[in-house]
């Protein structure tokens, strides 16, 4: 089995490279495949010293400049699977930068194998915040800027809330919805692994959802996209993500990990982890 790893990283070369030389041990006919954010000061670190393991590790050579909550997300997972999709592989897995192993290479081997050829590991709940996708939001690519440093923009960014909310109003009193191309929309984590079919299936569907422009205005895109795709296709083979996250309560991003989570990583049964930070807690470079 040849498994291709999609990396979207947007900062920390040191803590990306430590992922890569784990990731791709030697013998393995493993691949990456390397987005960075076109707009971080990694891209232009990557411009100047390309990452090393010539055919191993395959950067974007045109990435795209990724916001949070932004469609720009989903582009750079179309980007990620389409470079693994022209490599060949038979298996995917779409990790950040700031990911870790928690088990090796044979372990997830053998749990796809237990699963089945077509085992989709990724998590899509059906008909959660479909206002996300369904709702017009044209002040998405400004969802978390800094109301003390883009002023101007952050309150342009409420107007147009607005106006979405208003256009929102008038479509549901004339009886006009978005379209639901994959029925319900699914809600999930951006993290997941997928066979080669489903990949192919993701890369055709967000193509198509690229070009009509469905994903404009949208909100967190990431968790609905590719979600919707594979559980409209592949409904009888949806497993458990493999990740393990943890959000304290009310946060919109993950905690830190630490040594204290590494027996509740263990018992999880996840493939991988995030996030973490070796400057915080390098755990994790001795205990997985």
């Amino acid at each position: 089995m040849r498994m291709a790893y999609l990396i979207m990283a947007h900062h920390d070369r040191p803590a990306l490279e430590r992922l890569l030389q784990r990731l791709l041990t030697p013998g393995s006919p493993d691949f990456a495949v390397v987005h960075a954010d076109a707009a971080s000061p990694l891209w232009r670190d990557l411009q100047a010293r390309p990452l090393g393991g010539p055919g191993r590790i395959i950067t974007i050579a045109d990435p795209v400049a990724v916001r949070w909550g932004h469609w720009s997300q989903v582009e750079a997972d179309r980007l990620l699977i389409e470079a693994a999709l022209a490599e060949g592989c038979d298996y995917a897995h779409v990790l950040s930068g700031v990911d870790w192993p928690a088990v090796g290479r044979d372990t997830i081997v053998a749990d796809i194998a237990a699963a089945g050829a077509q085992a989709c590991f990724i998590e899509a709940v059906p008909g959660v915040q479909e206002d996300r996708m369904q709702n017009w939001h044209p002040g998405s690519r400004w969802l978390r800027l800094d109301p003390q440093r883009d002023r101007l923009a952050y309150a342009a960014g409420w107007e147009l809330r607005r106006i979405g909310r208003l256009a929102d109003r008038i479509g549901t009193f004339f009886g006009m919805q978005r379209s639901r191309p994959y029925g319900r929309w699914r809600k999930g984590s951006s993290w997941w692994s997928l066979p080669l079919p489903a990949l192919q299936t993701a890369a055709r569907e967000l193509a198509v959802l690229r070009s009509s422009g469905r994903l404009r205005w949208t909100a967190c895109a990431d968790e609905h996209a590719v979600q919707s795709i594979i559980a409209a296709s592949y409904a009888g083979h949806l497993h458990d993500n493999k990740r393990f996250i943890h959000f304290d309560d009310g946060a919109s991003s993950p905690r830190t990990l630490a040594a204290d989570d590494a027996p509740a990583i263990r018992a999880s049964g996840a493939w991988f982890f995030r996030k973490v930070d070796a400057a915080t807690d390098p755990f994790f470079l001795d205990t997985f």
